[in-house]
């Protein structure tokens, strides 16, 4: 009995001790963890905090210095593989209104993994941070979409010869520019020198050729539609092909989907009438009356025309198309009367003159009551106070090959002639090589003579080498 005794109090008492040890080196292991936390919190202020990435790049133990440069070279040199449909594009940040702000990713950087009180391991990417002009890279999802996008074609039916033949349709291809927009977005966030690609998605015609049967067969009746048009003893019939070429097809959205039906166009059948009241139409002959210093007399007498009625043969044409019946149209005229065309003619009682017509810039040689020459010509400048004197005046004066000075007028101009025929104090004809072969436009109202009546050189040679000192000539608007 004592000796179990002793037993259990020697053994008591070595567990008592064991647990006691086991203690003492559970607070040891927490101290030293606690003082190497400490430790690596010291070697870690200033630096980045291990396990803290970046654009892919472990800046764990890194400066904020170190950071900051391999930040900056990293904004500098970012380049975007991108890949729409077949369009391949290397972009800058800026191509896509990106600008990196390196600071504020170096702040996020650092202070990644600060607020957990035990842990100096950080295993979630730190994003870059960065502006962005919206505007710029909408416009670039935008170009891109419009370079790999084409629009679906829709199923047509044209016609042939009278022949309605039907022509199917093509599918289009569209890129998601919002998700465009974030597949950049995300890049921008996380530069990983990953090539991004963007399929397009197919766009499906709206108009299916497996639809278009029923338009077919409405576009064969109209064209074997019966359509006779006459006229006193002549007669049109419009050919299959006529009538074919008269026929639109417009959508029309079912239940089902979209299909075609088939129309008249009446721009069309107006066209076919109007080509046939050319043949028949008779234009009116217009009476001419000349008008020669008060006294008329007729040169030609005036006949009515006579025109096809072309809107009522237009109207029976679409009316009984569009009914699907038959069309018979007697065709019907209006008179269409003659004009009366005056000429007023004004002329000296002369053999032999020069007219000179400042509103019309043009010069007339008349001889024997016939004009047989006319030239245009730049009178004074009349809005600028030198306009031509108006009236009946007369050569007094012949001679080549000289100058025309202004001073005894007043004016500062010295320039050489080769023909010269004053006809009233200063004023006179003669040539102008300086106005470079312009002559009877409008601009003689300010940047016309000094009052003179300019003429192209061959003019002047004429009305020089055909006028004699005492020839008549009338100015007038």
């Amino acid at each position: 009995m004592l000796k179990r005794r002793l037993d259990q109090e020697i053994h008591g008492s070595a567990g008592y001790t064991s647990a006691r040890r086991l203690v003492a080196l559970g607070i040891l292991l927490v101290m030293a963890l606690v003082g190497s936390h400490l430790a690596l919190r010291v070697w870690y202020d200033g630096r980045i905090l291990p396990g803290v990435k970046v654009a892919g790049i472990d800046f764990g133990g890194k400066t904020i210095s170190q950071t900051r440069s391999a930040l900056a070279d990293a904004a500098r040199d970012y380049r975007l593989q991108l890949t729409v449909g077949q369009s391949s594009y290397e972009l800058a940040a800026a191509d896509v209104g990106v600008t990196f702000d390196v600071e504020s990713t170096v702040a996020s950087a650092y202070n990644s993994g600060r607020d957990k009180a035990w842990s100096t391991w950080h295993h979630e990417p730190v994003a870059m941070a960065y502006q962005l002009d919206r505007k710029v890279l909408r416009t670039f999802a935008e170009t891109a979409a419009r370079k790999v996008g084409t629009a679906p074609v829709d199923a047509a039916i044209v016609m042939k010869n009278g022949v309605p033949v039907k022509v199917p349709e093509k599918s289009g291809w569209s890129i998601d520019k919002v998700g465009l927009v974030r597949l950049i977005e995300q890049d921008i966030q996380q530069p990983g020198g990953v090539n991004l690609a963007l399929q397009p998605r197919e766009q499906v015609a709206q108009v299916l050729a497996a639809r278009l049967d029923p338009a077919v067969n409405q576009a064969q009746e109209l064209v074997r539609t019966p359509v006779v048009i006459k006229f006193a003893d002549k007669t049109f019939v419009p050919s299959v092909t006529d009538i074919g070429s008269w026929l639109t097809f417009v959508k029309a959205s079912e239940t089902a989907g979209t299909s075609l039906v088939p129309t008249v166009d009446e721009s069309k059948v107006k066209n076919y009438v109007l080509a046939v009241a050319n043949q028949l139409d008779i234009a009116p002959i217009n009476k001419k009356i000349t008008i020669e210093n008060g006294v008329s007399r007729v040169d030609q007498e005036g006949v009515d025309g006579m025109a096809i009625n072309q809107d009522e043969a237009v109207t029976a044409i679409m009316t009984g198309l569009t009914a699907g019946q038959s069309v018979a149209v007697q065709l019907t005229t209006r008179p269409v009367a003659f004009k009366t065309i005056s000429t007023n003619l004004i002329t000296l009682d002369y053999p032999r003159y020069i007219e000179v017509n400042i509103s019309k810039q043009r010069l007339w040689v008349w001889q024997d009551k016939a004009v047989i020459y006319e030239t245009p010509v730049t009178t004074g400048a009349t809005g600028a106070g030198f306009g031509t004197a108006q009236g009946l005046f007369s050569v007094y004066y012949k001679t080549t090959n000289t100058r025309l000075r202004g001073y005894q007028y007043g004016y500062d101009y010295d320039v050489a002639v080769k023909y010269w025929m004053p006809f009233y104090q200063g004023y006179g004809l003669h040539d102008a090589s300086w106005r470079n072969g312009k002559f009877g436009g409008s601009d003689y109202y300010y940047g016309g003579s000094h009052g003179c009546v300019n003429l192209p050189d061959a003019a002047a040679e004429f009305v020089y080498n055909w006028a004699t000192v005492g020839t008549p000539v009338w100015v007038h608007k």
